[in-house]
């Protein structure tokens, strides 16, 4: 897909990689819509990137409904959607607030599958669309201390790589994004001595498997995996066979579906 002059949403953009993302489809010449709930900072990213701004609380159920068509009303149609906004744990699952598990359960996996289903009831009829899922590399590996937010992960990745079969041959594009620690306030929150991730932290530095990516460079990864039509963004490279491992069986499944009509959506008919 040539970026250029074409209209990109991005949830979670007013910081980290989401504002990234921003910086980078702006450079492609993309006019770029970043959601978040903080208003002075999107609007500031707004304003660098000669883009919009909506804001939104994604962890609520009135902040996702209607989001989509707030952002059709901004732009006039949506070319890339991007689900970024995320939440972490960083606790033992026994211990953590059960409001937190919904909070992380509504937030990473139950909005983007909402906003998803939303973007494809316009992106369908026109036979052409990009939707960007940003999971993790907590949706493959285990991590103790992250479990809540590793099972939500490990949820937007499988119905991602489902959905991919159904939208076969409709001109939609999908595309995972799995990086490992990220430079930034998530990992700086977790990782510090005597947390409860400590031991498991000190076991993957030890086997070199935990590498922290700077945001800009997964914003970039992603943007030319737009531009390619590509399926994955695996990073850091040298964890590829933990991803690799675990495709493995949705790879296998893939190709039991060989030669298998779908019916395409009623929406794109």
């Amino acid at each position: 897909m040539d970026l250029s002059g074409k209209n990109v949403v991005i949830t979670g953009g007013s910081m980290g990689i989401g504002e990234c993302f921003a910086d980078e489809f702006a450079r492609k010449g993309a006019d770029v819509l970043v959601v978040a709930r903080s208003e002075d900072k999107l609007a500031k990213v707004a304003e660098r990137v000669g883009g919009h701004y909506l804001v939104a609380d994604l962890g609520a159920a009135d902040g996702v409904d209607g989001l989509v068509d707030a952002c059709i009303d901004k732009l006039g149609h949506v070319d890339v959607w991007v689900n970024n906004a995320g939440l972490e744990t960083a606790e033992g699952f026994a211990d953590i607030d059960r409001d937190l598990v919904r909070a992380v359960a509504r937030l990473n996996l139950e909005a983007p599958m909402m906003l998803t289903r939303d973007i494809l009831d316009h992106m369908l009829p026109r036979g052409a669309g990009h939707i960007v899922q940003i999971s993790s590399m907590a949706g493959t590996v285990q991590f103790p201390g992250f479990t809540a937010y590793c099972g939500t992960k490990a949820g937007l990745t499988n119905f991602t790589e489902s959905l991919r079969l159904e939208l076969r041959g409709t001109g939609i594009g999908l595309t995972v994004v799995a990086p490992g620690p990220v430079v930034g306030e998530m990992w700086n929150r977790a990782d510090y001595k005597g947390s409860y991730l400590e031991p498991a932290l000190k076991r993957f530095k030890l086997l070199q498997q935990l590498p922290r990516i700077k945001p800009t460079k997964i914003a970039a990864h992603t943007v030319a995996a737009v531009e390619g039509n590509k399926r994955y963004v695996r990073l850091p490279k040298r964890s590829f066979y933990y991803h690799w491992l675990n495709n493995a069986p949705r790879r296998i499944a893939e190709m039991g579906m060989a030669g298998v009509k779908m019916s395409k959506p009623s929406k794109a008919r």
